[in-house]
């Protein structure tokens, strides 16, 4: 439904026909849907903040967007530049702190960085290798960067908050917390509901909570969480 292809058994990807010449890239279901509630419009100016390594950036550009990428990691900016250019899609690219950023944009897609606890279907040893101790300062950089993305969108604009998360305090938290902290900010809850997704997966404020055996008899998806925020006029 988001207009995925699951292979099976593809082996090495580089070698799968297509991806030299650009006519695909790798995403996860779940990681695809973010683009497709926002439903990026031609011409529009969107924000792309955590860009790195590009795969909702390309959605945005293929979509006809004109898409302006911050991350702040100059090697994960370089492959999400290598990627561009191998789809043959157009994005201006900024490395830098998403908090820097300045400017006023049509719509703002901020997948930020979290614990990666949705991750778990693809890698089992997550809950070993994660104690929690750094979660409260992902957390806290979400509050701040939800805050400086909201001062960034155009008044009647859309920002996206998403994280690959399966905690509620880097979700729908996040969202119930930001509503009190804004008052011209609301949940677009009808945006949330797009092809494939089951209306019961919406959650009370509004948002979207996608879970690893969701969609099992396709493969499963990554746990994300998902909310669409309009700004108001």
């Amino acid at each position: 439904p988001t207009g995925s292809v699951r292979v099976a058994d593809a082996g090495q990807v580089t070698m799968m026909p297509g991806f030299a010449e650009g006519d695909w890239w790798v995403q996860d279901a779940a990681a695809a849907l973010p683009v497709k509630i926002l439903a990026p419009q031609k011409g529009e100016a969107v924000l792309d903040l955590c860009a790195a390594p590009g795969g909702k950036t390309m959605q945005l550009a293929a979509a006809g967007a004109q898409v302006t990428a911050v991350d702040n990691s100059g090697q994960r900016m370089q492959r999400l530049k290598e990627n561009l250019a191998r789809v043959h899609l157009p994005a201006k690219t900024i490395v830098s702190d998403a908090r820097e950023i300045e400017g006023e944009f049509d719509a703002i897609l901020l997948d930020a960085p979290c614990s990666a606890t949705g991750t778990i279907r693809r890698h089992p040893d997550l809950p070993y290798a994660k104690d929690g101790s750094e979660f409260a300062d992902l957390i806290d950089l979400q509050t701040d960067l939800i805050d400086h993305a909201w001062r960034s969108l155009r008044p009647g604009g859309r920002l996206i908050f998403c994280t690959c998360s399966l905690l509620p305090d880097e979700g729908e938290v996040q969202v119930d917390e930001a509503l009190e902290r804004h008052p011209d900010m609301h949940v677009d809850k009808d945006a949330v509901l797009v092809a494939g997704v089951d209306p019961n997966w919406a959650t009370t404020e509004g948002g979207l909570r996608l879970r690893p055996d969701y969609w099992s008899d396709l493969g499963g998806m990554d746990g994300f969480y998902i909310a669409s925020l309009r700004k108001s006029v």
